[in-house]
């Protein structure tokens, strides 16, 4: 069952370093979502923080990723807001969302429109763990999982992608939940974009693992301010240190030279 929109809500389209940025709040974010159910659009939500900018300029697969037409993109980084606003963009921490602040109010809303939820990603343990902490959490949430361990390039009949794809296809999915880190669940989306039979797709990283054990859930507080990556930091600094405190650092360096590279093509 879904809830009919009486017209489809306007999305405001930025650009970021020449990729797309579309100003969501928590709100306007589930009422679009809402909406291309309704309207049966295919449509993918993908976010943008400052690993995403790194992956887009260096996979130019992740970069056509962004640039699909069914693709919106919502900012996940308060460092994405502020770029913005030096570029004169209205933006404010409002427009600054993960997963975890808006995530299961839609797995809720799923719960109540009966709308099916499969998620591709994790191992094996953490994938049914979370589907059976959500099935509990959500009575009679329509939600099967299927683990993110597969070979991306091995399409032949029988392999562990091929049998994913078509068992996920099979379960017919409204939401397409991806979570299998940046930039592979990007490109396993846009590669196997028209394969996949579901409605709206979603890459979400660890949004699975936070509630089962697999990640620390941060305090909602930290991402308003801004400092969620030190908390992330803080608790897991073998997995975080690169991301956090080297690749800002390659991230200047991508962005200059793709600035110098425009001004010598002019």
């Amino acid at each position: 069952m879904l809830i009919a929109p009486k017209l489809e809500p306007s999305v405001e389209r930025l650009e970021l370093f020449s990729f797309p940025v579309d100003t969501f709040d928590r709100r306007t974010l589930l009422d679009f979502i809402n909406s291309r159910l309704s309207l049966q659009k295919k449509t993918i939500i993908a976010h943008l923080n400052l690993h995403g900018l790194k992956c887009l300029l260096t996979y130019p697969r992740m970069a056509a990723f962004a640039n699909r037409p069914e693709t919106y993109v919502h900012i996940d980084g308060m460092p994405i807001v502020w770029l913005l606003k030096i570029k004169g963009a209205a933006v404010s921490r409002d427009n600054r969302l993960t997963y975890l602040d808006w995530a299961e109010e839609l797995l809720s809303l799923a719960q109540v429109h009966k709308w099916s939820v499969a998620y591709i990603g994790s191992s094996t343990e953490v994938c049914s763990r979370a589907v059976r902490f959500f099935s509990d959490k959500y009575p009679g949430l329509n939600i099967r999982g299927w683990d993110g361990y597969f070979d991306m390039g091995d399409t032949n009949p029988g392999s562990k992608l091929s049998t994913t794809i078509d068992e996920v296809n099979g379960f017919q999915p409204d939401l397409l939940m991806v979570g299998m880190g940046m930039p592979r669940q990007e490109i396993f989306v846009h590669e196997y974009f028209d394969q996949l039979d579901f409605k709206v797709g979603f890459c979400c990283g660890a949004f699975f693992e936070y509630f089962v054990g697999g990640q620390a859930l941060p305090p909602r507080w930290t991402g308003r301010f801004g400092v969620e990556w030190l908390y992330r930091l803080a608790r897991n600094p073998a997995r975080y240190a690169h991301r956090y405190l080297v690749e800002p650092f390659q991230l200047i360096g991508l962005l200059l030279r793709k600035r110098f590279s425009f001004r010598d093509r002019g």
